[in-house]
């Protein structure tokens, strides 16, 4: 069994992509479900806090269906002290190269490109037609959004947003939660916690540390 937790956009994306691998979702949960919509695609909506209650950590595995990376990480950190375990999803139409390894909790959307030794972390996501391309490392709680492109021998640190067709020169390193913004060019290493954006991308303001 298969459980979703977020029930807004991303968690529809998410659930689409488990129904092109044939991987029926048991429930999705949601901590401030809409009255509205007591079911997406057929699948039922419930109330986190209630439905976990009910659900034994051996009953089957998560995705955290969120596309914040914040939020992500602190939703998948309080399951995984509670002994949930985490799968992944993948689109068919998404291309994975040889030596690729991705982290439990991750999502890779269709049309997306990981080449070959690209290492992916834990509940990351590589949306829809991003690409990858040779022995990069994507760390956890990631969100490489639509249309970005990153090249070549590129480190990537935990919880980095990458915006809508972003790009990344070859052996360029971005500090662990930083943005770049929407179709930035980033030619040069970003420290962490840094907003960036611009072509070339340029640091205009750094982000308070968790």
């Amino acid at each position: 069994m298969i459980y979703l937790y977020g029930a807004g956009g991303h968690s529809k994306v998410i659930l689409d992509i488990l129904h092109q691998q044939s991987r029926p979702v048991q429930a999705i949960l949601d901590d401030q479900p809409s009255p509205d919509r007591p079911k997406i695609y057929g699948v039922p909506v419930r109330q986190a806090s209630l439905a976990l209650a009910a659900i034994a950590p051996s009953q089957g595995e998560w995705i955290v269906a969120i596309g914040n990376n914040r939020i992500r990480q602190k939703i998948a950190m309080n399951l995984s002290r509670q002994g949930y375990r985490f799968t992944t999803a993948i689109h068919p139409a998404a291309r994975i190269g040889l030596g690729v390894t991705l982290g439990p909790g991750s999502v890779v959307m269709a049309n997306a490109v990981i080449n070959p030794d690209t290492r992916v972390g834990q509940h990351s996501i590589v949306n829809t037609g991003a690409t990858i391309d040779h022995d990069c490392v994507l760390g956890d709680y990631c969100h490489v959004a639509p249309g970005c492109s990153v090249c070549g021998q590129v480190q990537i640190g935990s919880g980095v947003l990458l915006g809508v067709g972003s790009c990344v020169c070859p052996g360029v390193e971005i500090g662990a939660a930083t943005t770049c913004g929407a179709g930035s060019v980033v030619i040069r290493s970003l420290p962490p916690n840094c907003l960036a954006y611009g072509c070339p991308a340029r640091v205009v303001g750094y982000q308070e540390e968790d």
